[in-house]
């Protein structure tokens, strides 16, 4: 039976109730965060707390719970007898349930809390041989630095992506290309590494931010700036990031096929440091 982690109980996840006049239900006014157990620990659980806590400020739930996640996360790990593999913890925080109003309630209501943890097996063939993902005009709203629970446009464009073969749907915002529907993507031009800035366009993925630091530890060159949609033609290589996906290569982008249609030799380098890192964690 699989125990899941709901306002402060670990209990059976079938057993959990949800109000209907919860406003994660009723207007996706929530965040979420998920994190990755390597078989004996979490990849930079420091940063998964810290953008928790970025997204409750931005959407101002008052919650003082998020340095909970760590140890919340372990003991699903644990209870779920999930210790000896790969998985992954979904974590989830909306404003608590009220009585259906478009502002705020108040006085605060207590917000609603729900964790929980599955087994999770890679697609090395996607980390091997890289994957086709198609380009679309960015229909999300302006705040996509927030890791809020509204995914409706992420999901919609996803599922175009799915249904035509490929791998993630890329998105791209006046002329720029952003990020996918569920990663960051990194492209490789004349020999630098470039991906869309920070921005409120964007969210600031964990993996992301650790491709960075590899990359300029392996002394790459780096430019954070949005690439073109008409520089297509001058792309050598890309890669997208995310929690599950770690760094997976793309080898066509929106019909272009990148390089000689084989993952590039900075994104397997970058990769292999990866891989090297996680592996040294282990011991």
């Amino acid at each position: 039976m699989e125990t899941a982690y709901f306002n402060g109980k670990f209990i059976p996840k079938d057993e959990i109730s949800i109000s209907p006049d919860d406003r994660g239900f009723l207007f996706a006014d929530g965040i979420y965060e998920v994190a990755r157990w390597y078989e004996s620990f979490f990849y930079d659980m420091t940063s998964h707390v810290t953008r928790l806590k970025r997204s409750l400020r931005e959407l101002r739930i008052n919650w003082d719970g998020a340095d909970l996640f760590p140890s919340i996360a372990n003991d699903l790990i644990r209870l779920n007898k999930l210790g000896s593999q790969q998985a992954m913890v979904y974590f989830q925080v909306t404003r608590g349930a009220a009585v259906r109003t478009h502002y705020f309630p108040s006085p605060e209501t207590t917000p609603t809390v729900y964790a929980n943890a599955w087994g999770f097996v890679p697609d090395n063939q996607s980390l091997e041989s890289g994957i086709k993902v198609m380009l679309k005009e960015d229909i999300r709203w302006s705040r996509c630095d927030i890791k809020s629970i509204a995914l409706l446009p992420n999901t919609i464009s996803f599922q175009e992506a799915f249904e035509n073969g490929m791998k993630e749907c890329i998105f791209v915002r006046n002329g720029l290309i952003t990020e996918g529907s569920h990663s960051n993507i990194f492209f490789v031009i004349d020999g630098t590494l470039f991906t869309h800035p920070e921005s409120n366009q964007v969210l600031s993925g964990i993996t992301r931010k650790n491709v960075l630091r590899i990359a300029q530890e392996l002394g790459i060159k780096i430019r954070e700036e949005a690439v073109q949609e008409n520089r297509i033609r001058f792309i050598r290589e890309a890669f997208i990031t995310n929690t599950s996906a770690e760094v997976t290569p793309v080898i066509d982008l929106g019909g272009n096929t990148l390089g000689d249609g084989l993952p590039g030799p900075m994104t397997r380098l970058i990769r292999e440091k990866f891989d090297a890192e996680i592996k040294a964690i282990k011991g």
